[in-house]
């Protein structure tokens, strides 16, 4: 288990077939990485994936992102 028993965030992402893209569906809080897989299968039966994968939110490393929508206000 994480410190503290804390719950991090996972992201999923699938495949439905071989050959399509890797897509983001969902995502969920898990106390471990082991408890996110079983999340994962569980909640997201509703395909037959040829591919499921989960990653820490915290572990994914942006290379671009891009410019908010809006400006919050009151934020210079």
């Amino acid at each position: 288990m994480t410190a503290n028993n804390q719950k991090q965030e996972y992201l999923l992402f699938t495949r439905i077939k071989r050959g399509d893209d890797l897509m983001q569906v969902g995502s969920f809080h898990a106390e471990s990485d082991e408890l996110a897989k079983v999340y994962a299968q569980y909640i997201y039966d509703e395909e037959d994936w040829v591919e499921m994968q989960v990653v820490r939110k915290d572990a994914l490393i942006a290379v671009r992102l891009p410019e908010p929508l809006f400006e919050k206000e009151g934020v210079n």
